[in-house]
């Protein structure tokens, strides 16, 4: 498959059955798969009726949901728009929509935890379901962009990667790269990778090691990332390879965990 690839929304089919293996379903949606075929992660883009019910048995990887509008129940806890909730691997748990909800479902394509990277191995033992409101648990919050880490790999017990950033005018990134692969999928507005452009509901695929340069649109841009591990991004902005977490990039410590 290539390094880089865009998955555009209005060229996949919705279904009425949930695309992802992981979970059972009981209620009404419509779903689309927004992720390329055979890669090392997934994406699900989601419409829920209020009722819906997800659940997990023990069977998965350490999976994410963004709630992009509604909420959703998750025990005695709700997760709001914007928020999201991290499933640890091999927890079992389900989620009602207390609304008609939209989320974004992501994981990974190999449901055994990573091992060999930058962290080591999460730890096995005492794994939840964490569920963390729009404040991130650790955020950069200033006239140029509202960035939010969900989960930056380094809590004790997974190894997930989750960020959503707003950018409320025009942004350019450097030409860089991220030692894991990952999944840029766009909530509002556009972004441009060469020639490709990905709209709003659509997801770029960039493959771990791969140089590139992003260009949102002249509004902005507002995306979720995900990656399955630690990483590090590679480029000429710094003296070395960075580790990418909130601590290591000076971002502000929030914990807004429910």
């Amino acid at each position: 498959m290539s390094a880089v690839d865009v998955i555009h929304a209005a060229e996949v089919e919705a279904t009425t059955r949930y695309p992802a293996t992981t979970v059972e379903v009981s209620g009404g949606l419509t779903a689309r798969p927004v992720s390329p075929d055979g890669a090392s992660l997934w994406l699900i883009a989601a419409d829920l009726d209020a009722g819906t019910e997800l659940r997990w048995g023990t069977e998965h990887g350490d999976e994410a949901v963004y709630v992009r509008s509604g909420s959703l129940a998750v025990d005695r806890r709700v997760c709001p728009a914007d928020g999201a909730m991290v499933v640890e691997a091999g927890v079992a748990t389900s989620a009602i929509a207390e609304s008609d909800t939209s989320i974004l479902h992501m994981g990974p394509a190999d449901s055994a935890p990573p091992t060999g990277g930058l962290r080591g191995p999460a730890e096995s033992e005492n794994r939840s379901v964490r569920v963390v409101g729009p404040g991130g648990v650790w955020a950069t919050v200033d006239d140029s962009q509202r960035t939010r880490f969900f989960s930056d790999a380094s809590a004790p017990t997974n190894r997930l990667w989750l960020l959503a950033s707003d950018r409320p005018q025009y942004f350019e990134s450097s030409a860089h790269s991220h030692s894991q692969d990952e999944l840029i999928h766009v909530l509002r507005g556009e972004i441009r990778v060469g020639r490709r452009v990905v709209g709003a509901g659509d997801t770029l695929w960039v493959a771990a090691d791969r140089r590139y340069k992003l260009y949102s649109g002249d509004d902005g841009v507002h995306f979720v990332n995900y990656r399955r591990d630690a990483s590090v991004m590679t480029s000429p902005n710094y003296d070395g390879p960075l580790l990418e977490a909130g601590e290591s990039t000076n971002m502000t410590w929030v914990n807004d965990i429910l």
